[in-house]
């Protein structure tokens, strides 16, 4: 658990990795540590190549959770019980912290409570840990933004009804070798229903109305997420929604929709130029970032 941890102290641009974003069409991004249940706040930064005071957007722009301990070399928690329990109860420690008479100063229990106010994002395993998470949601009255598993088709009704918004990976599972009929046996009833159904999970979500963003953070190659989209469209995914997943919701996530998300007077010239479009067959010929073109 350390919410005190911030981004804006470790961020270092790096300019290998800020152009394999620029080249896949993107101009801002959502970083954060990620190590810990508890991973401290985020910061919001464009892909322009400059320095770290000319592109960082907002030093303090989101706060990040999961149920896993990361790096830690603490016994406990040892279980993903002991870590649902652990963020139950820095939940009530914050409440009891914020509440009581000011003795000793907890510089996490501090950060923890500074950071209820931002976009809650919340990491997850799979489909179950969504639901896992909406009980402290309920009972702490958090509203989470979700980094999925890709696999919430199999559970979309329920979390549907959550009212969250999730940001959904586009590592769709690659198509597994049966020629060997020994080693298709190999292969499960599950995961050959996850490779035919997750490319559709997108629009499956969108059929139930759930609110979502995509993420290239699980791709090896940062390029291939037009590809990926595409994909997601072939398999019943409107253009209209590929698009707002790209631009407007996340945007709006993480409440920055006065700078980024369209092109407007007032906000930072983030824009594509390409030869048609995307989502057919056209082509990025540029990339401008805050009015500067790549």
């Amino acid at each position: 658990i350390h919410p005190e941890i911030e981004a804006r102290n470790l961020f270092k641009h790096d300019e290998k990795s800020a152009n394999n974003y620029r080249k896949a069409g993107f101009g801002a991004v959502l970083t954060h540590q990620q190590d810990g249940i508890a991973r401290g706040s985020g910061i919001l930064t464009t892909l322009t190549n400059d320095s770290e005071h000319a592109t960082i957007l907002n030093g303090n722009a989101s706060a990040h959770y999961s149920f896993s301990k990361g790096s830690s070399r603490q016994k406990y928690p040892s279980s993903l019980m002991g870590s649902i329990a652990l963020l139950n109860q820095t939940y009530l420690d914050a409440e009891w912290y914020e509440q009581a008479p000011k003795g000793e100063y907890n510089l996490s229990l501090e950060a923890w409570n500074e950071q209820q106010e931002l976009p809650q994002f919340f990491e997850v395993n799979n489909k179950i840990d969504i639901l896992r998470a909406w009980k402290i949601a309920d009972e702490f009255e958090i509203d989470y933004i979700f980094y999925g598993a890709g696999d919430e088709y199999q559970r979309v009704n329920e979390i549907a009804e959550t009212g969250f918004a999730l940001v959904l990976p586009l590592d769709f599972p690659n198509a597994y070798d049966v020629s060997n009929p020994y080693a298709a046996e190999m292969v499960s009833l599950q995961k050959m229903k996850d490779w035919e159904m997750a490319p559709a999970n997108a629009r499956i979500l969108a059929g139930k109305n759930v609110f979502f963003a995509f993420t290239s953070r699980y791709l090896k190659k940062k390029t291939d997420v037009l590809e990926k989209i595409k994909t997601a469209i072939a398999h019943g995914l409107s253009q209209e929604n590929a698009l707002a997943a790209l631009t407007t919701n996340p945007a709006e996530m993480i409440e920055a929709s006065t700078h980024l998300g369209t092109l407007e007077e007032g906000k930072i010239a983030n824009f594509l130029i390409c030869s048609g479009n995307l989502f057919d067959d056209g082509e990025i010929y540029s990339n401008w970032i805050q009015g500067k073109e790549h």
